[in-house]
């Protein structure tokens, strides 16, 4: 139950915690218009098309009455966030590119929140 590894409600919480500890310790502030064609790598691909999925998953949660559809999508995208930020980063990097990244991880975390909100689990910004 309070483990980190595997699909856990700590492991859920890990992963919305390491994306507020991004915005808070990267020095930049999350601005609306960036350059998308950046984020061209694999990784931002493939979270930024998991972001895209979370309304349908929420109205087939709703029509199907199985929270389970959102249980799943938070931990695909935990996985998805575990990978990008292993080589996505923001700090280091070309200020606009860094800012790219910064809207991203910032659209995951609030997408993130909301689907651990509609579980029932506030979503932590520190552990």
């Amino acid at each position: 139950m309070f483990s980190f590894e595997g699909d856990t409600g700590p492991y859920l919480q890990y992963a919305h915690a390491r994306l507020c500890s991004i915005e808070r310790n990267c020095g930049l502030v999350v601005k609306p218009s960036i350059n998308f064609d950046l984020l061209k790598e694999k990784p931002a691909i493939e979270l930024i098309d998991m972001i895209a999925q979370y309304p349908d998953v929420v109205k087939s949660a709703l029509y199907t009455l199985e929270p389970c559809t959102v249980v799943t999508y938070a931990m695909k995208l935990s996985h998805i966030v575990s990978v990008a930020l292993e080589s996505l980063w923001v700090m280091g990097v070309e200020s606009q590119l860094a800012e790219a990244r910064l809207l991203m991880f910032w659209a995951t975390r609030i997408t993130l929140g909301n689907a651990l909100k509609l579980l029932g689990l506030r979503p932590l910004e520190r552990m």
